[in-house]
């Protein structure tokens, strides 16, 4: 009676940046970045290239990019990144049928959730280690499809272009990296929250802000420094 779904999450990522951009912030889209440096001013901070040579200055970088971090933290900042994906696959059924279910059911057998979203069923899981390059397996959706339509009666078809494939971002002990770079301070660190990223978001952004603010952070955050792997690097 407590489990909260959030049947249309674009919705909630549009109202925050729009917000942000009220507030005097600039969404940039479609360049990725590539490397960070250190800020040649007196005052630190650093710099961020783009894939199209563009240069971005900051006083402060947060490296918020899930299961694609490890590449710009180990590339750019020289620190040992031991980051995978977990993939996880999604399914969803035509409209009308998130009506058959009144909150998130999960078939822990067959490892996937069964979500009613706006505008249809959307059944979500299954883990594959495989990084972020390699190719979706279509035989994970078509399981998926099987499984559902197998034990949730009248669910429907499955809306084949809809398909997903999403990477989870996990660290070997499946706790978030939080916190300053330690070879370039003016970097935060704000990614690897597996499968609870958006249960963690909000606590996440706080605590960074903190830092960055120069505050005591809300919560003790040694345990989630990057370099609690150092000893095995």
């Amino acid at each position: 009676p407590d489990g909260w779904v959030l049947n249309e999450p674009g919705a909630l990522l549009r109202a925050l940046a729009d917000g942000f951009k009220r507030s005097g912030g600039e969404v940039r889209t479609g360049q990725a970045a590539v490397t960070i440096r250190g800020g040649g001013g007196s005052g630190g901070g650093a710099s961020v290239e783009l894939e199209d040579g563009t240069i971005l200055e900051a006083d402060e970088v947060v490296i918020a990019a899930g299961a694609h971090s490890a590449g710009l933290v180990t590339r750019s900042l020289g620190e040992w990144c031991p980051l995978d994906s977990e993939r996880g696959y999604h399914v969803a059924f035509e409209p009308g049928s998130e009506r058959i279910l009144s909150r998130g059911v999960t078939d822990a057998s067959s490892g996937w959730i069964a979500t009613p979203m706006a505008g249809g069923l959307r059944v979500a899981g299954k883990v594959e280690l495989g990084g972020v390059q390699a190719p979706p397996t279509p035989a994970r959706w078509d399981r998926i499809e099987a499984e559902a339509q197998s034990v949730i009666d009248g669910v429907g078809s499955r809306v084949s272009n809809s398909d997903w494939l999403g990477f989870r971002p996990t660290m070997p002990d499946a706790l978030p990296v939080i916190g300053r770079s330690r070879t370039m301070p003016a970097v935060l660190y704000a990614f690897g929250h597996q499968h609870v990223g958006w249960t963690l978001g909000g606590i996440t952004g706080r605590l960074i802000a903190e830092l960055a603010d120069g505050k005591v952070p809300s919560i003790d955050l040694h345990p989630y420094r990057l370099d609690r792997f150092q000893l095995f690097g």
